[in-house]
């Protein structure tokens, strides 16, 4: 599921950046039309992101319970995020002293109504104290995001995530995990300092995030039906919650009133997923499928983070060097050029991914290492 998303939000920026949009395409059939509908959920796909981050990383969280350490879980999070942060914005830097070369209107926002993402008028910013800014994740909260990659906004809220969540967990814990009354005041104190110095829209999200704790928590209340029903029954849960799923992207993107102020559409995707995900998790190690299919399913899923963080400014390279002015209009021909860059896309992801991404463990081990040894240095043994 993560794989897919991350497939979804880089053909939507893709196809804006190579294609004109529906509006403006000359006799679009209804194939035509699918196709631009399905590439163009990359919100969306976002907010599968946020619950599935939830259901992972807070379900770990609760999973440790009075086991929990900060110092493990810091390592755990940060060498996942840095892992792929940082050449990242290596790449964005790299790319983007290419694109001024070709076209600099680009990054000075010429282009920012068409390809979603791409820098606003006077906003682009590729500053040092922006750099350090992203490096820290306060891009959307004291800096812009680093250069073009302008999808770095989510990074910034997946990492407050992590910290707000274990700050709740430890402000509600019970007696009985050895967690003292000066701690949970400790961490309440923070959680809501956080939660008053945090943008309003960052801390919306944070209520879809949770909602993937939600499904984490579920089942150890009440186990889904399909696990233990007949064949056909152990279908027919995870078959609703599908429909359930498809209704609520289509609120989310197409249904919403106008005149709603809150982000309803996203909150109303968030409990699709989590929804989804509580009813359809048991059957996600199916031994049904072939072989090839799980294999590239967890590959894609693997590597969905390094796809995700890498594709934005090779799609900003793809349409600053072929498609700048004139985006294709949709026919079998440009729908397959198309895919044929996506494929681009995916492989760049994937050779992120086998450089830098798969080698986290590594990286956490080392933080470890270097942990321990300040503070034996710090601490040295007594003679």
């Amino acid at each position: 599921m993560r794989g897919l998303a991350a497939v979804l939000v880089c053909a939507g920026h893709l196809r804006a950046a190579t294609m004109v949009d529906l509006g403006t395409a000359e006799s679009p059939g209804l194939v035509d039309t699918f196709l631009y509908a399905l590439t163009s959920l990359g919100h969306q796909s976002v907010m599968v992101f946020f619950v599935l981050s939830g259901y992972l990383v807070g379900g770990s969280v609760l999973t440790a319970g009075s086991r929990f350490s900060w110092r493990s879980y810091a390592q755990a999070r940060l060498s996942r995020l840095w892992t792929v942060l940082l050449p990242c914005l290596a790449l964005t830097w790299a790319v983007d002293q290419t694109i001024v070369k070709l076209a600099p209107q680009v990054l000075s926002g010429a282009y920012a109504t068409l390809w979603h993402s791409a820098p606003q008028p006077d906003h682009y910013d590729a500053s040092l104290g922006t750099l350090l800014g992203n490096l820290v994740f306060l891009q959307t909260i004291k800096v812009p995001v680093f250069g073009s990659n302008g999808p770095l906004w989510s990074l910034a809220n997946e990492f407050w995530y992590y910290v707000l969540f274990p700050l709740m967990f430890i402000a509600f814990a019970g007696q009985k995990t050895g967690i003292t009354a000066r701690q949970r005041w400790t961490a309440a104190a923070l959680t809501l300092a956080l939660g008053v110095l945090l943008p309003a829209d960052l801390l919306c999200g944070y209520a879809i995030w949770l909602m993937g704790v939600v499904a984490f928590v579920t089942p150890r209340v009440h186990r889904p039906s399909s696990g233990r029903s007949t064949r056909p029954g152990r279908w027919l849960q995870p078959a609703i919650a599908s429909l359930a799923f498809l209704a609520a992207i289509g609120f989310s993107k197409w249904a919403t009133p106008k005149n709603w102020n809150a982000p309803w559409g996203d909150f109303v995707l968030g409990m699709g997923v989590a929804y989804f995900v509580y009813h359809c998790g048991p059957l996600s190690s199916s031994r049904s499928w072939p072989r090839w299919m799980r294999h590239a399913i967890e590959r894609l899923s693997d590597m969905s983070f390094s796809l995700y963080l890498s594709h934005f400014p090779l799609v900003m390279l793809i349409g600053t060097s072929a498609y700048l002015d004139e985006r294709m209009q949709p026919s079998l021909l440009s729908w397959t050029v198309m895919l044929g860059w996506l494929g681009v896309l995916i492989l760049a992801g994937h050779v992120v991914w086998w450089l830098c991404e798969r080698h986290t463990p590594t990286v956490r081990k080392m933080m470890a290492l270097s942990m321990s040894a300040q503070r034996g240095i710090r601490h040295p043994p007594s003679s």
